[in-house]
């Protein structure tokens, strides 16, 4: 269970396997890398070296003085760093693909290739407010929801009220709420006029059943990332990779191995 200082923060980390594809694991808002590693490391860790790590403010990582999608991206090149990686495939899951883009456009050096799960790169003024709502909850509790009309953000979406309000640990809620704001802020500030910059191979999975993100950010991902390859699984929740192993896990395969990174 390594742990590591990376310039005042710091940042637990899991790893397994070897060779010569790294493979990282970005998990999702407020959450932290370890029930992949508890479901999910062993067959990563089969075929790459695979690195699952908590975000600062999250998991067993440290707290921080400041949080931003910037500096989230930043930590995880210092952990390449220290891990000696120079490239790595990254995968993100819902918040966790936010962060990919960003690291992505900030670091594309240090990129084989991109694997985008359930997440988009903007949101319409409904979910912008309920990415925002959930940070307040975390951050005042349920006063929060008082008087909050709750509207849904798409089709089947499960927008916020009392019976999905987060629970948030006292230690993490600075960064829950950093991060609910940062994708809440993706309305005014979207990362859709950047994306065209990115230029390593990209696999960008959604869910047709997702009622927390929908299907639709997928769509404008692939739609915006150059060369992108989108696969909606229609009868996927939210984080493809877990709710449908038996589709994601040989696509992820095929991905790589069609882009040439690991044999066939």
């Amino acid at each position: 269970m390594p742990d590591v200082d990376l310039d005042g923060v710091t940042i637990h980390y899991e790893e397994a396997g070897d060779g010569p594809l790294a493979y990282v694991y970005c998990h999702g808002l407020g959450s932290n890398g370890a029930m992949f590693v508890e479901e999910d490391l062993e067959w990563y860790g089969e075929h790459f070296r695979t690195i699952a790590w908590d975000q600062r403010g999250l998991g067993q990582s440290g707290q921080a003085a400041r949080y931003s999608l910037p500096l989230y991206a930043a930590d995880l090149a210092k952990l390449l760093d220290h891990l000696e990686i120079e490239l790595a495939v990254i995968y993100g899951v819902s918040w966790g693909g936010y962060l990919v883009q960003r690291f992505a456009l900030d670091y594309p050096e240090r990129c084989a290739a991109l694997v985008i799960d359930s997440s988009s790169s903007e949101v319409n003024a409904t979910s912008s407010q309920d990415w925002y709502q959930r940070g307040e909850f975390a951050r005042l509790g349920p006063q929060a929801l008082e008087g909050l009309q709750s509207e849904a953000a798409f089709e089947g979406h499960r927008a916020l009220d009392a019976s999905n309000a987060p629970e948030v640990l006292p230690e993490h809620v600075d960064s829950f709420v950093a991060q609910a704001r940062a994708i809440a802020g993706t309305r005014e500030h979207p990362l859709t006029g950047e994306l065209h910059r990115i230029s390593c191979p990209t696999l960008v999975v959604g869910g047709g059943a997702d009622v927390v993100a929908g299907a639709g950010g997928s769509v404008v991902l692939g739609r915006n990332i150059p060369g992108a390859r989108t696969e909606i699984v229609q009868d996927a929740g939210h984080g493809v990779y877990r709710d449908k192993r038996e589709v994601f896990r040989p696509l992820l395969l095929e991905f790589l191995t069609d882009n040439g990174l690991i044999g066939s």
